[in-house]
């Protein structure tokens, strides 16, 4: 009989408790050696078994016995196998029904008979319930440890956390990160303060031993930052807000409430104080197109160049000065075109939409996280804009109509009111998503019919209409000297195309 080996390690796993990938197939391959069995394959897998659908080994392994690829599986020990139920239930099944000939084990012994698959169908239990146990003991740690101040996670910039206590304790980097947030909220932009950070060495050193390294500032780390109510007070965890205020006396925030307020105004729009500012010349994809030839970390800059015929065409073009491309610019067109070809081609199937759904049920306590903290920072904004309609309706109403200050006012006026009511119906959605989590997952219509229509809507939007769908579907595009090579999707698209990658065994595309 054909042996498949299959060795499991998760992150979840006490590490006193349970050997390593090495040690499992170590001991496995021994146990081969004395018996004479006929390995034919290794699977190494690093994923949780605790829910079904998470392991793309483990599915391609039960797919593979099914068509004869393999007879049987060797293991370590049954934990390793499964720890649910379905996953579980699907092996005995497949042992009932012959297709799964035999399984062995290093730790326990097992036989293809009534009593052998009660017993292990007893072991597979008995694994579930140490995994439940062992989620609810973490879990009821991670809330009493908040409700203390403690959190885990990478530090936040400006603090460490201490080893001894779990607190946050400032940093030598706490008055520069200080500063920073002032450059912020009075007007100064995301490239200034990130020179000024980065002037100021602001840095935190990874904590692995072997791998240790140096971490700075990046634009979207400082944008992260910003948005971040920690700096004021409030620590979003796990599916709790505390006010580390209230509960640590000693707690130095680095900003207070007003400012953080004023700070997420600025991220959410800043309004134009008068009527005949003029308009900046609208580039789709502005700050969003980057360079595959260098992989420099600026965004390649956008404009109209004109062509040997006197046309005027937009392109994009890499100022990095060690930069081998040739031409230095790419058209527009060819950036458009790649992504129309990337969106037809992709399929959506039901198979996709069940290893999205079962993907995305994993990752629903962070989102859950990242959507409390995006209410609280649209609130923060919220409460600034409320507060400049207040000041501004009060200045307007001691002014007379003919005044050349009443006009600006009134229409800067009506700019934050179409922004406060805004910000209001994003955070009403927010607050909907929460109350029913399922809300943060497409349907199964919507996800089908997502990307079908994508690349004709795209084809024929307008160029404000083409950046936003792309800012939608796309964190950023990378590209070559002809066409966009790399797409880094957002979420859920991301999960969505990973979805179809494992079925089709694609994975050409990041």
């Amino acid at each position: 009989m054909r042996y498949v080996l299959y060795a499991r390690k998760s992150t979840e796993d006490e590490n006193r408790q349970v050997r390593s990938i090495d040690d499992q197939i170590r001991d496995c391959q021994k146990l081969a050696h004395d018996l004479g069995l006929n390995v034919v394959e290794v699977i190494r897998e690093s994923k949780s078994a605790k829910r079904p659908g998470q392991r793309p080994l483990f599915t391609k392994m039960l797919e593979d016995i099914e068509a004869k690829k393999y007879d049987a599986i060797l293991c370590w020990h049954p934990d390793r196998l499964c720890r649910n139920m379905l996953e579980g239930g699907q092996i005995i099944n497949m042992l009932d029904e012959g297709v799964l000939k035999d399984i062995r084990f290093h730790s326990h012994q097992f036989s293809n008979d009534a009593n052998g698959k009660m017993l292990l169908g007893m072991l597979f239990v008995f694994s579930k319930q140490y995994s439940d146990d062992l989620s609810d003991k973490v879990n009821r740690g991670v809330q009493g440890n908040l409700a203390e101040g403690k959190s885990s996670g990478t530090p936040k910039w400006g603090y460490d956390r201490s080893e001894i206590t779990g607190l946050y304790e400032p940093n030598q980097f706490l008055d520069a990160i200080k500063e920073a947030w002032r450059m912020r909220a009075d007007g100064e932009s995301l490239e200034t303060v990130l020179e000024y950070v980065n002037a100021q060495n602001v840095h935190r050193i990874t904590k692995n031993p072997q791998k240790q390294r140096v971490v700075r500032m990046m634009k979207s780390t400082l944008s992260n930052m910003f948005h971040d109510p920690f700096y004021y007070g409030m620590l979003v965890q796990s599916g709790q807000t505390v006010d580390l205020r209230e509960i640590m006396p000693n707690f130095q925030p680095i900003t207070d409430k007003d400012t953080y307020d004023k700070v997420q105004a600025i991220g959410y729009g800043r309004v134009r104080g008068m009527a005949d500012q003029k308009r900046a010349t609208f580039y789709p994809l502005h700050g969003f197109v980057y360079c595959a030839v260098c992989g420099s970390d600026r965004h390649m800059v956008v404009g109209k160049n004109r062509t040997g015929s006197g046309k005027y065409v937009l392109s994009y073009r890499c100022n990095n000065p060690d930069c081998t491309r040739k031409p230095r610019s790419l058209r527009a067109k060819h950036i458009f075109n790649s992504i129309y070809e990337r969106l037809e081609r992709l399929e959506l199937s039901d198979e996709a939409y069940k290893r999205y759904s079962t993907e995305l049920e994993g990752m629903t306590e962070q989102k859950i996280i990242a959507i409390r903290q995006d209410i609280i920072s649209k609130r923060g904004a919220l409460a600034h804009i409320t507060k400049e309609i207040t000041d501004r309706s009060l200045s307007i109403a001691r002014l007379p109509e003919s005044s050349p200050a009443y006009k600006p006012n009134m229409q800067a006026l009506e700019e934050l009111t179409i922004r406060q009511a805004t910000l209001e119906g994003e955070i009403k959605k927010q607050e909907e998503k929460i109350a029913e989590p399922a809300k943060i997952k497409l349907s199964k219509d919507d996800f089908l019919n997502l990307v079908k229509t994508a690349a004709d809507k795209m084809r024929a939007g307008s160029a404000v209409e083409k950046d936003t769908l792309c800012r939608i579907l796309f964190l950023n595009l990378r590209v070559d000297n002809k066409k966009v090579v790399v797409y880094h999707w957002r979420e859920p698209f991301a999960t969505l195309v990973k979805a179809t990658e494992v079925r089709s065994g694609g994975g050409g595309w990041s």
